[in-house]
């Protein structure tokens, strides 16, 4: 064969090589995008019989509308309860102003190179609360009204309405609301004793201003007492989401009920972080029929000292174990006296229930109705002993308060203390033994109302005198009529000189 005809051959061998395989490769190609045929149950059929079938999952029937919990229906219910709560408060501040004589030497001498201009502000505040009665009686947080000198509220249904401040109580941080208005939806409250860690619950308010919401979630503890955060505390805690603006809201449960006022969260961040507290509905139940009855809220009293029963105090008195209240100091005269209580008994029940510590006593004590009879366990020797009392009235000190304006003659009339005591001065950074009065109150439109003291403040010297009690307090603002007030005030563990002008 010529060198002409090889060539011919290998280029048609070449040809027929390259177009049987380009053939193959459409031919499998196409295989592979046909689907496989299957039976009526949707096995596959194979070609092969070693293949295996594949099982397919299957969609689950339709969600049965008759099996949910009834979320919707509850806000459905709720909603047109909870009101948006807007108050307004004008605010007094000193400005340090550069004075016009600053740059003399003589004044320089003096020190004079600055003066205080007195200014007013305005300040809002948004929050929520909820309608107690069809009469216009609602409950919201202190925090969300102190100090205003206008409240209104608004309804889910666009209606608004001026509201007035029957009463409210710092030390639990409640507040009760009243608008003239009829036939208002509201929501009952239910029974926070009964609530249970795992409970679902709703909480409702207004959070950032954006309008009524709802969140979920469940009752992560009860019985949170020593949070900070109030006086009297005895929270519910949630990881329903608390945010910005729900205070003052409603904590419901699943029967439609209040069992809660959304009041705090625990955040690092400023922004929520699972860890809700609201006020529970029976603490605020009886903080409002208080106020109700007699325009104030009465704290029980049976005329006991007492202090928690640590590890030393049980090796020292031989107890048996821990828990419980011991007594310090009986009050001559008052219930616990008349009961035959002593000093050293330890108090072990209030009503049946544990006494975990002396907080946990001071805040049932706090909130048992005056007048009411109240049975305590007292464990002396080790030998347990019932004995009932009856719970009288704390005596709440009020500085003296003019009619007039006019007649004011101190600028820290108006404020409202109570004695130091160590639990609060402990959780003040306070050293032991330190001695002063806690601000309890600070009374609407009062001089001190302006004076940039707060709820809260611990004060430790008027005048650079110590105030050791209430009965020093009081001597103490006696002798500063007409005169400038400075006062040492403990405040979120910080030591502050405050001027009273």
């Amino acid at each position: 064969m010529t060198s002409g005809g090889k060539a011919v051959a290998i280029l048609f061998g070449l040809g027929v090589f390259f177009f049987g395989g380009l053939g193959l490769g459409l031919l499998l190609e196409d295989s592979k995008s046909k689907p496989p045929q299957t039976t009526s149950t949707g096995q596959a059929i194979s070609a092969k019989q070693d293949t295996y079938p594949v099982a397919l999952a299957q969609p689950l029937p339709g969600w049965d509308r008759g099996e949910e919990p009834g979320f919707a229906a509850i806000a459905e219910q709720v909603t047109p309860a909870i009101v948006n709560v807007f108050s307004e408060r004008i605010v007094t501040t000193r400005d340090r102003v550069l004075s016009p004589f600053g740059s003399d030497p003589f004044f320089d001498f003096f020190g004079r190179r600055f003066y205080s201009v007195p200014r007013q502000k305005r300040e809002t505040s948004l929050g929520s609360g909820v309608l107690v009665s069809d009469s216009g009686v609602l409950l919201t947080n202190n925090h969300v009204i102190e100090g205003a000198q206008e409240i209104s509220i608004a309804l889910a249904d666009g209606r608004q309405f001026d509201a007035r401040l029957l009463g409210s109580d710092p030390a639990t941080d409640v507040a009760v609301l009243k608008v003239d208005a009829t036939g208002l939806p509201h929501v009952p409250l239910g029974n926070s004793d009964s609530a249970r860690i795992g409970d679902i619950v709703l909480a409702f308010g207004n959070p950032f201003g954006i309008g009524q919401t709802v969140t979920m979630g469940i009752i992560s503890a009860t019985g949170r007492y020593d949070v900070g955060v109030v006086d009297y505390e005895n929270f519910i805690q949630t990881d329903a989401a608390i945010n910005p603006g729900n205070s003052g809201g409603a904590l419901v449960d699943l029967s439609g009920r209040v069992i809660g006022i959304n009041t705090a969260i625990f955040s690092r961040s400023g922004g929520y972080q699972g860890i809700g507290f609201a006020v529970p509905s029976n603490m605020a139940w009886t903080v409002m029929q208080s106020i109700l009855k007699t325009g104030a809220v009465a704290r029980g009293w049976i005329g006991l000292s007492y202090q928690d029963v640590d590890d030393d105090i049980v090796r020292a008195f031989g107890l048996d174990e821990g828990g419980g209240a011991l007594v310090s100091e009986v009050s001559p005269g008052g219930p616990a006296e008349r009961a035959g209580i002593q000093r050293g008994d330890v108090l072990a029940e209030f009503e049946d229930q544990p006494i975990i510590d002396a907080v946990d006593l001071r805040r049932r004590i706090a909130l048992a109705p005056i007048g009411s009879q109240v049975k305590v366990t007292v464990k002396r020797d080790n030998q347990r002993r019932d004995v009932y009392l009856t719970v009288e009235q704390m005596a709440t000190e009020y500085t003296y308060l003019s009619e007039s304006s006019e007649e004011w003659v101190s600028p820290i009339e108006g404020v409202v203390v109570e004695a130091l005591d160590r639990r609060t001065a402990q959780r003040a950074g306070l050293k032991d033994g330190t001695q002063g009065v806690v601000v309890k109150d600070i009374l609407t439109r009062s001089p001190a109302a302006f004076s940039g003291l707060r709820v809260g403040d611990i004060i430790l010297e008027i005048n650079q005198s110590a105030v050791s009690s209430v009965e020093d307090f009081k001597r103490l603002i006696a002798q500063v009529e007409g005169k400038t007030v400075i006062l040492l005030v403990s405040r979120g563990g910080r030591l502050y000189y405050l001027s009273l002008p």
